[in-house]
């Protein structure tokens, strides 16, 4: 937790050209006690929100229910009671720097050290579980019952629902690859607050990595397919049964929706959403939305016909 007067002089200190909107008496605002997504916010949250985002979806700045919001200075919140808005020209960057400060322990990833033992004592099992040799478990992490996972896999800051089987040499949960130039052009890392969520009934290969969510969760729905040598990006939504194939890649919050078919080797740009029993063929390298039903191919991809003969 940290004091919401203290996460304001730092952005004030270390981001100038900062601004905040809200009441005057920040010293008696509820303390911050963890970071979240704007759009799943309440009292004692602090999220932020990108220049992109709050141009395509400005009413999220209106639907903010948390106590503070560090948004861009192009916007123009009006204040309401307990929710503080700090506008700057850099959100991402005084983001990092905030959660960096302030909620370093939650960005923090917790593996066992050598002579550890490999699943951490905080770790729930359900019954029935199979762990393969070499299986790593870090601390919380719940497994529900019926679950498989196979040699030398790290589950790590994640859920597991019920009859879920996860190959070998898997790492799900592990920080992803968001990053952010600072004021001198070097990169900096966007610490990783979230986790994974998967559902039950899920299949997942060998040698698949899934990164936890920087705000909020992957999250792996119901009877969804994941074949070997995939990666998925953090934040990522994948579908019910949605069917995703060997060396695929799905970038940054990108959404695949239910009974969708990402074919071997495609690449899906981050942000874009594959809708609702779309098809995304052999190496295709999508950069845009596809509707639901879309079959599309090629680089980049383009739309080849649709299942409905349209």
């Amino acid at each position: 937790m940290a004091k919401l007067s203290s996460i304001l002089r730092y952005l004030d200190d270390h981001h100038p050209g900062s601004r905040v909107v809200g009441a005057a008496d920040s010293d008696s605002a509820p303390e911050v006690r963890r970071v979240s997504r704007d759009d799943e916010a309440g009292p004692g949250d602090l999220a932020w929100l990108s220049p992109k985002r709050a141009q395509a979806e400005p009413e999220r700045l209106r639907r903010f229910a948390g106590t503070l919001l560090i948004c861009p200075e192009s916007v123009e919140p009006e204040p309401r009671p307990g929710c503080w808005y700090v506008l700057c020209p850099k959100p991402k960057l005084a983001a990092i720097g905030t959660i960096k400060t302030f909620f370093a322990d939650a960005a923090a990833t917790d593996l066992p050290g050598h002579g550890d033992p490999p699943i951490d004592p905080t770790a729930s099992i359900g019954k029935g579980v199979r762990l393969g040799f070499g299986v790593v478990v870090g601390p919380g992490v719940v497994i529900a019952d019926g679950v498989s996972v196979g040699p030398h896999t790290v589950l790590v800051r994640c859920s597991v629902g019920v009859n879920t089987s996860i190959g070998a040499s898997c790492v799900i949960g592990l920080p992803g690859f968001g990053m952010d130039r600072d004021g001198s052009g070097r990169y900096l890392r966007f610490p990783h607050v979230g986790g994974v969520r998967i559902g039950a009934d899920v299949e997942i290969g060998s040698n698949v990595c899934i990164d936890r969510g920087s705000i909020g969760d992957t999250v792996i729905c119901d009877g969804a397919r994941i074949d070997n040598l995939v990666h998925v990006a953090h934040n990522v939504v994948v579908g019910e049964d949605a069917l995703v194939i060997a060396n695929a890649m799905l970038g940054g919050s990108v959404t695949v929706e239910r009974d969708s078919w990402i074919a071997p080797s495609a690449s899906i740009m981050n942000q874009a959403s594959i809708g609702a029993g779309a098809v995304v063929g052999l190496g295709a390298v999508v950069l845009r939305d596809v509707a639901a039903g879309a079959v599309v191919v090629g680089n980049p991809a383009h739309e080849l016909k649709r299942k409905d003969g349209k």
